[in-house]
């Protein structure tokens, strides 16, 4: 429509070029016009910026086909004839308005000064709704907070507008408004639906865009108490994660310090953490898979329990339990005691010893074996988040001890150990 409009205009000025060129002395010719400037006001009150910006425009791209590169003493001679062709042309072309006025200063640089009257019926109240789609409410709780600004915008927007405007030039609303939803929520399309009128109505339906969030899982990295205890916490909190199922990756990514905060307040709010003051902190590693990760530390005391279960090994010795008390010294010093015992036959070992952290590149410690008088040295290497390598000499027996290790669930681990004298095996050891 736009380009119709134009075109009629466009032979209308044409025209009047024409004549104009024949009206003037061939020694009258001065430089063409090279630009054009345009400024705008409204009568009742300033334009918004987004619809100013469109108008603004509009009148550009008319005066730059009618004028740039004629000669600018052609219009300046037939001023008042043109000026009318030229607003004629902007009232066809911006609709819910009419030119009240227009200065036109010809010459190289060509500025324009249109005053807009608005026309009609004026929108004066704007009710926006945001449709979040299959969002579970807590996932559309975190885009909800996003969007808070979005219905002020909308006011700020519309309100003032000719009602006939709103569906000028690809929509306003539309054009304008996915603008400012690309601003606020890069990671969706906004796709808008209006009803025009005095009380005007839209709708704004969000769609996902790029890679999903699909799954989630919460991992303890390091904890010094049994896990079990804080078996509640972590399923409470694991249904909260969940719900961000559905959610752009890019934008759990822009908010991960913020949900890994409510996640973290979930966790501090569980009854067993809170009586005994056990600290929590979490990092969210977002992905197609959204992964909490967990510490949970006491300030003074080390507690930890396992049960192995050991295929592949000769001896009597394939399943026990071990349990491990230790007490801080310094941030990186734990000195502990820890008994191990094997139901079938009865048998125990019970250690004390020392160990110290070196960052988080290893932990290197020595131990005493009260049960068979044997002096061990001990060390451990994790290795990312999920594998470690352990290594155990006993000095009486003069054996080594390797073991590579798997985490495949928080409460599971799977081992591969090999012995100087029993060989090579499987253990599975329950973190509990």
């Amino acid at each position: 429509m736009f380009s119709s409009l134009l075109k009629k205009q466009m032979m209308r000025a044409g025209f009047l070029l024409l004549v104009s060129s024949f009206l003037l002395p061939f020694s009258a010719k001065a430089a063409p016009i090279e630009k054009v400037d345009v400024s705008l006001s409204a009568v009742g009150g300033d334009l918004p910026p987004a619809v100013e910006k469109r108008v603004i425009s509009s009148i550009s791209s008319i005066g730059n086909r009618v004028l740039v590169g004629k000669e600018e003493s052609l219009f300046s001679l037939n001023s008042s004839a043109y000026n009318k062709v030229l607003a004629d042309i902007i009232n066809r072309v911006v609709i819910g308005y009419v030119v009240s006025d227009l200065t036109v200063s010809y010459g190289r640089d060509t500025a324009f000064h249109v005053t807009l009257q608005p026309v009609g019926q004026i929108i004066r109240h704007v009710d926006t709704e945001i449709d979040y789609g299959g969002l579970t409410p807590e996932a559309a709780r975190y885009v909800a907070a996003d969007t808070a600004d979005v219905p002020a915008l909308m006011d700020n927007l519309l309100i003032g507008l000719p009602v006939d405007s709103v569906g000028w030039a690809e929509s306003v609303s539309q054009s304008a408004g996915r603008d400012l939803l690309s601003q606020i929520l890069p990671e969706f399309q906004a796709n808008f639906e209006v009803e025009s009128g005095e009380n005007t109505k839209v709708k704004i339906y969000l769609i996902p865009q790029g890679k999903i969030v699909r799954s989630s899982r919460l991992t303890f990295e390091k904890t010094t108490i049994p896990r079990l205890l804080m078996l509640r916490a972590a399923e409470e909190t694991e249904t909260a994660l969940s719900a961000l199922r559905g959610l752009p990756v890019d934008f759990v990514t822009r908010h991960s310090e913020k949900i890994s905060s409510d996640m973290n307040d979930i966790l501090k709010k569980d009854s067993f953490i809170e009586k005994y003051g056990i600290a929590t902190d979490t990092s969210l590693v977002s992905g197609e898979t959204a992964e909490l990760r967990v510490n949970a530390l006491t300030d003074h005391w080390v507690i930890r329990t396992e049960v192995w279960l050991d295929a592949g090994r000769d001896g009597d010795k394939n399943t026990a339990v071990e349990g491990m008390l230790g007490h801080y010294i310094g941030k990186h010093s734990t000195v502990f005691g820890e008994a191990r015992f094997y139901p079938g036959p009865m048998d125990w070992n019970v250690y004390g010893g020392f160990s110290h952290q070196f960052g988080s590149f290893m932990d290197l410690g020595y131990k005493y074996d009260f049960v068979d008088n044997a002096n061990h040295i001990f060390g451990n290497v994790p290795i990312g988040n999920k594998f470690s390598l352990r290594y155990d000499r006993d000095f009486k027996k003069r054996e080594n001890e390797f073991g590579f290790s798997y985490k495949i669930h928080n409460y599971i681990t799977l081992e591969y150990v090999y012995n100087d004298e029993d060989g090579k095996w499987l253990r599975l050891i329950a973190n509990l």
